[in-house]
């Protein structure tokens, strides 16, 4: 019997095990046939990020700024003094993550489905199609659509945004500046993103449930808007991403990391950053739970308790945040733009934390002429 089976090959899934293998027998199943296929994020990290990863990163650039543009075309520049953000190779990360793991100790199998599991006072049995397994923990790693979160009940988190994104040959103005859309036409309740590296561009864009649209049709417009022609498109890739967390982490003698979780950052989309904040955090409650034999729910429930004190009030303050930008019409985007389209309101986001990017709203609304000129566009956006 394993210690722990982890169920996903992903970051979530490898950074976790390669905590749990230092003392304990674990075993990661994936049902690809390596880790980093298919590709489903833009692979922008900040540098604390990187460093909490502990592996040689592939570097495609380094941002130092963003072109925002509003849906009127209105332009709003953020130019940082230093560098701001990674453009890595997600599916070298992903697989350097693996062997980190694998070194430490922990066995991955790869094209191993699983399909659910029963859990009992002597331990957990997983069903896959390659047979059977048992574990005295399962730690669900799974994505987005996880059926390990799914074996809680009723676990769905507040809701799905849809993405796609693109690699492009393309040769930016400027090798060091990102840009980002919102606004209807583009990027219905979220946004989209011009990231360049070298003579391609990295271009995508997520959208909210319920648009008659798919995502692949507003990325054609996006690749018109920007100049690039769909031939020079070299690959695609896309997916969905949950948004606003899920009602319960644990389970009796099951945890959950990651994406499967719902530990994504709620205005951005991005969710390494919580992986490596709540993967240190399983691993101390997985050791004490084993330690002492109790791998129930009450036990378990620690980890929530600990994760959300990490990145909880981010997690909350982000989605209030994002709840009120899809409430906003594209006139009140433009608006907002005419406010803050100031030097203080460039100084304030010039030195955003794309890790905590919540603190900027507060900052930005201490400024009496701003925040007086914002109430009316947030209490519509609030009924």
């Amino acid at each position: 019997m394993h210690d722990a089976v982890v169920v996903g090959g992903g970051p979530a899934g490898t950074i976790t095990a390669g905590l749990l293998a230092k003392d304990h027998d674990v075993l990661v199943i994936e049902e690809h046939a390596s880790s980093g296929l298919p590709m489903q994020c833009a692979g922008l990290v900040t540098q604390d990020v990187a460093g909490m990863c502990g592996v040689g990163l592939d570097i495609l650039n380094r941002i130092s700024g963003a072109d925002v543009i509003f849906p009127s075309g209105g332009k709003f520049e953020v130019r940082a003094k230093g560098i701001k953000a990674l453009l890595i190779d997600r599916t070298d990360l992903d697989r350097k993550l693996a062997e980190k793991a694998a070194d430490k100790g922990a066995e991955i199998r790869y094209g191993v489905k699983y399909s659910g599991c029963s859990i009992s006072e002597d331990g957990v049995s997983l069903s896959t199609d390659r047979g059977e397994l048992r574990s005295k923990l399962i730690i669900g790693a799974d994505g987005h659509s996880s059926k390990v979160a799914m074996s809680l009940g009723n676990n769905l988190p507040k809701e799905y945004i849809y993405g796609i994104e693109a690699d492009a040959k393309h040769r930016s103005e400027h090798d060091d500046v990102m840009t980002l859309r919102i606004g209807s036409e583009f990027a219905p309740g979220f946004f989209s993103w011009e990231i360049p590296f070298g003579d391609m561009v990295r271009i995508g864009l997520c959208i909210s449930a319920g648009n008659r649209s798919t995502p692949s049709e507003y990325l054609g417009k996006l690749l018109k808007a920007s100049g690039i022609e769909r031939e020079n498109v070299v690959s695609k890739y896309s997916g969905k991403i949950p948004i606003g967390g899920r009602p319960k982490s644990y389970g009796n003698r099951t945890l959950l990391i990651g994406d499967a979780a719902g530990q994504v950052k709620p205005i951005s989309g991005g969710g390494l950053y919580s992986i490596c904040k709540a993967a240190p955090i399983l691993d101390r409650t997985v050791r004490e739970a084993l330690r002492e034999n109790r791998v129930n729910s009450k036990h378990l429930s620690e980890y929530e308790k600990g994760w959300k004190k990490e990145i909880g009030r981010e997690f909350s303050r982000g989605y209030k945040i994002r709840k009120l930008f899809t409430n906003l019409s594209d006139k009140d985007l433009d608006k907002i733009f005419g406010i803050i389209d100031r030097d203080d309101m460039r100084s304030i986001l010039d030195n955003i934390d794309l890790d905590n990017p919540s603190g900027v709203s507060k900052l930005m609304l201490r400024n009496p002429q701003v925040g007086m000129r914002f109430l009316p566009i947030i209490l519509r956006a609030m009924i």
